[in-house]
């Protein structure tokens, strides 16, 4: 006797062993809390349909025999993983690339909607037969009205993908390009394997193609690990150390440097009043404003730790002074920008110090000593002026 899905359900053993390693190395270093809750949701919910997809390759090769209700509930699960990690998916891209609007919370609810009613079609339909139906041979069939679960599916994997193809346009930086470019390649990927699986049913193409893109983004994000901040996406402190360790001994009194380190006030508040979301999202604000001023400037802009960011610029037509205010004015346009919309009652400012380096001192330490001891100074007025 021969089986024709052995391969098929070998193939998705792979998946399940990949998909698990996956999950378990997700942690709060490569993204933050919320990104990664969701990406781990995403990854359980192809666990799900992987799991349910062998034991529907087992009945089709009469490997397994399973009453009609019970074969509904397994189908009914495959295409409920699907619809619940498009949604996912969704909410990774959104707090990712920073796209959700203020009013959070009744957004998501709207969001939530159609996922919450096409999985309820979906357990309704093992008695009614409006999504599918399990025939006389106790075979799976769609129905006309499982259109929705398609539109709802494309729903939430269109408009992220629309967005990322939005941000790759938009911005200079090459790396970040790439990085969108791949967000976009999450709908795409999987849809050409759906497609191909009407032609070649004994090969799990759609499976294969989620993990590939799961496990492309994993590595993407790990590698960003290693020179960039997983939550801003800015230089992290590794590579800021890098560079001042390259570009000290090259600054002089001829070609001087100036170096930013900035501090968010009372960033410690934000997070116990509004919460860890409502931080991070304060953090990326700032951040967003870094990498606009680092592209005006041709600066270096970093994560140096915590809310306490770096900013290095070659020493131009510009003082310190008219740069640090420059980036005030530009978080204050921001700040107001948000008002409009948040309905947050706090405002987000930062403390900025500096120190301009003319060759005197090439060690990275000493120089961002004398940065932050400036830093200290201002933190110290503008405590004093708020009081």
């Amino acid at each position: 006797m021969t089986y024709p899905h052995i391969s098929y359900v070998i193939t998705e053993i792979y998946c399940i062993v990949f998909a698990l390693t996956i999950w378990f190395k997700l942690n709060s270093s490569i993204g933050s809390e919320h990104e990664i809750k969701q990406l781990r949701n995403m990854v359980l919910s192809y666990l799900f349909m992987l799991v349910c997809d062998i034991i529907w390759a087992f009945m089709q090769d009469d490997l397994l025999r399973l009453p009609v209700l019970l074969n509904a509930f397994i189908n009914a699960v495959i295409i409920m993983s699907i619809t619940c990690g498009s949604y996912f998916w969704f909410k990774f891209i959104e707090d990712r690339l920073n796209f959700s609007p203020e009013n959070r919370k009744t957004v998501d609810r709207i969001i939530a909607v159609p996922v919450t009613v096409i999985c309820l079609l979906d357990l309704v339909s093992m008695f009614t037969g409006w999504m599918f139906i399990i025939d006389s041979d106790n075979h799976y069939m769609e129905t006309s009205l499982f259109t929705l679960q398609g539109i709802v599916n494309y729903f939430y994997l269109s408009v992220p993908t629309i967005y990322s193809i939005h941000h790759a346009i938009k911005t200079n930086s090459r790396q970040e390009r790439s990085e969108y470019m791949t967000y976009s390649l999450y709908m795409i990927a999987p849809m050409i394997a759906g497609m191909l699986e009407t032609f070649f049913p004994q090969v799990p193409l759609l499976a294969l193609n989620i993990m590939m893109m799961i496990l492309i983004l994993f590595l993407m994000m790990q590698n960003n690990q290693v020179c960039n901040d997983a939550l801003t996406g800015l230089n992290n402190r590794r590579r800021l150390n890098r560079y001042l360790e390259l570009i000290l001994p090259r600054v002089s009194a001829e070609h001087r440097m100036f170096l930013f380190i900035m501090d968010i006030n009372s960033f410690k508040r934000i997070n116990d009043v509004y919460g860890h979301v409502e931080g991070d999202a304060a953090l990326k604000t700032f951040a967003d404003v870094l990498r606009n001023a680092s592209v005006k400037y041709n600066a270096f802009a970093a994560r140096y730790g915590g809310d306490e960011f770096c900013f290095t610029m070659n020493a131009g037509e510009y003082t310190p002074e008219e740069v640090a205010e420059d980036i005030q004015d530009s978080l204050r346009k921001v700040q107001t920008d948000r008002n409009r919309t948040r309905k947050k009652g706090y405002e987000l400012t930062v403390s900025i110090g500096y120190t301009i380096c003319d060759g005197s001192i090439s060690d990275p330490s000493s120089v961002l000593e004398n940065a932050d001891n400036m830093l200290y100074k201002n933190k110290k007025k503008w405590h004093v002026n708020k009081k």
